[in-house]
């Protein structure tokens, strides 16, 4: 089945074409006559007429044109119509023929101006709203307004509108606007039998042909139902354009065989020809309500596969496009789609990507926060994103950041698959961890002492504090010695401060060649003094670590001719606590600090 997609909305020719308007009054005369000729037989019978299409002709070519020419082609067509009326018996006047025409006139202009703006955009039914507002507008209002004008002259002398009046020309002028106005939009499309072959067309056509003669020329069976099959077999495979010219040939066919006593509309004996030719007039008119009802569905189908096809084509557009991985996966997590640029960031080509285990893919730390976005997602929480790592096929992995979206059934609203975007993160990771190692090489100098490469005051004072609240939870002993180089200003006063600090640089390296328990600190406390933690740590094991110190400084040999000693030594504090709940770890400094004063009164070079 091939549907004509919709058109774009295309404007009438704004210029008069002398041309076109020549056509178009040929068109109408031959349409006339031959609409004479079909109704001859039914006038002849006193009957109603069966289809008057001329009137509905002009309103399909009004539709398609600007209103401002409008009148011109009004204009040529109430001559014609003038001239025909001659030909329409019982024979009339000059004033009742101009009347009759002018009743023509205003139906073709009432509705091509409620048309036009529901079918000059798109110049076929194909919406529902089109196909309502032809039969409210076109196949019902139009035709009785001009048929109440009408009525009231054929009832005698512009008397009072009769009903048999009324209906000699709403039946066949609705009929006609129904069948015909729509043939003429549909063939404004530029392959109007839906690019089937011409040899396809002539066979449905003699096809739909053949079986109406046979249902209508018989007076046997009652067959009215095999007509319609046939003319839906028309609207499928030719659309629009196709079921009306196969609408148009049933209802001629239909329309002289009733008027001349066949068909199993004839079957009805007692009824009269104008009764029976109304029976026709309604069979056609359910098979235009179904074939146009038909034709809607068809491109209201049509237009969702065309809006399906075009939306996938999008995503393809998007997801081949771009620099990130695109999956597609369904609830299992299995691989339906993946886009080119798997083969860019990870080297493997799309189908062997979409062939291996998704846990082969992931590096083995990443599997279980990976698989919690999934089940995140899935519940209907918040679809965060995720860093992992993806195997590239040279065996190395590759930052990814991958974002999951759960994508659900547009009908029942259940999940349906994952959608998953993955772009390269690798840089971003890089950079962090420069940013890492930079800030670990910031954070190590801002706890170390520039000159004597111990820790500073302030890496002393978070140590202390930690160790001082496991003390107290363990209820051990914690020790604290502090330590003072002897006589330092002199010595910066005979050998200057670049000297100086070489001498504490050396003493620092000394104390801490003597501290030897990864539990241990030495900082440096301020100037020439400096400071030793020794958790867990009772006071006899602190004297003896003090006194190791002492004897490896004064052994070092650093000379100093302005002390009693004639070499750097170095005096110690030690003080010793097993801390209580509320006790301040200040206090214990403290005590150290007034020992190493007493050390220092005591002639230095020793220990309290």
């Amino acid at each position: 089945m091939t549907v004509e997609s919709p058109e774009l909305p295309q404007e009438p020719k704004s210029s008069l074409s002398l041309l076109h308007l020549a056509g178009t009054a040929i068109t109408l005369a031959c349409v006339s006559c031959g609409a004479i000729l079909l109704n001859s037989a039914s006038w002849g019978a006193g009957s109603i007429s069966i289809l008057w299409p001329g009137t509905a002709l002009l309103v399909g070519i009004l539709i398609c044109l600007p209103r401002r020419q409008w009148p011109v082609y009004l204009a040529v067509a109430l001559v014609i119509d003038l001239f025909i009326n001659v030909f329409v018996p019982p024979a009339r006047h000059l004033a009742g023929m101009l009347y009759l025409a002018g009743c023509n006139v205003v139906e073709v202009y009432l509705a091509a101006w409620l048309l036009q703006p529901v079918f000059s955009p798109q110049r076929y039914l194909s919406r529902p709203g089109q196909l309502v507002r032809l039969l409210a507008y076109g196949v019902l209002l139009a035709p009785a307004v001009a048929s109440l004008f009408a009525a009231c002259y054929l009832s005698g002398s512009f008397g009072r509108p009769t009903f048999e009046g009324f209906q000699a020309w709403f039946t066949a002028d609705a009929l006609g606007v129904a069948i015909v106005t729509p043939l003429y939009l549909g063939f404004q499309k530029r392959s109007p039998f839906s690019n089937r072959s011409w040899l396809e067309v002539a066979l449905l056509f003699a096809l739909l042909c053949g079986i109406s003669i046979f249902v209508f020329w018989q007076t046997t069976l009652p067959l009215l139902f095999l007509v319609l099959p046939f003319l839906l077999l028309v609207e499928v495979r030719l659309g629009l354009a196709g079921s009306t010219i196969g609408l148009l040939a049933v209802s001629i066919i239909a329309g002289y065989s009733t008027a001349h006593n066949h068909g199993p509309i004839a079957l009805t004996p007692f009824a009269s020809l104008s009764l029976r030719t109304l029976t026709m007039q309604f069979f056609t008119f359910v098979c235009m309500i179904v074939l146009y009802i038909t034709e809607v569905i068809l491109a209201e189908r049509h237009r969702l596969e065309v809006g399906l096809i075009a939306s996938e084509l999008r995503f393809r557009l998007l997801a081949e496009g771009s620099h990130d991985i695109i999956m597609l996966q369904d609830l299992e997590r299995n691989r339906q789609y993946v886009s080119p640029a798997v083969t860019a960031l990870l080297g493997w080509e799309r189908q062997e990507f979409l062939d291996l285990d998704r846990d082969q893919l992931i590096h083995p730390d990443d599997l279980a926060a990976v698989g919690r976005l999934y089940e995140q997602c899935l519940a209907g929480g918040a679809c965060n994103s995720v860093d992992y790592r993806s195997k590239k096929k040279d065996g190395g992995y590759l930052w990814l950041e991958g974002n999951v979206v759960l994508h659900r059934d547009p009908e029942t609203g259940a999940p349906a698959s994952f959608i998953k975007v993955s772009h390269d993160i690798s840089s971003r990771k890089a950079a962090e961890d420069e940013l890492n190692k930079a800030l670990g090489v910031a954070e190590s100098l801002a706890s170390i002492d520039a000159l004597t490469g111990v820790a500073n005051r302030r890496n002393f004072d978070e140590f202390f504090a930690g160790e001082w609240l496991r003390a107290i939870r363990s209820q051990s002993a914690i020790s604290v010695l502090m330590i003072d180089v002897d006589h330092f200003k002199r010595y910066n006063d005979r050998y200057g401060h670049v000297s100086g600090d070489n001498c504490l640089k050396e003493v620092a390296r000394t104390i801490a060649s003597c501290i030897r328990r990864p539990t241990d600190l030495l900082a440096r406390y301020g100037g020439e003094e400096f400071i030793v933690v020794l958790p867990n740590t009772n006071a006899a094991g602190a004297k003896s670590i003090a006194e190791q110190i002492r004897k490896a400084v004064e052994e070092r040999q650093i000379p100093h001719e302005d002390s009693s000693e004639s070499v750097v030594t170095i005096s110690i504090g030690c003080a010793t606590q097993i801390p209580e709940v509320r006790s301040l770890s200040t206090l214990l400094v403290k005590i150290a600090d007034e020992a190493l004063y007493q050390a220092k009164s005591a002639g230095r070079n020793c220990i309290m």
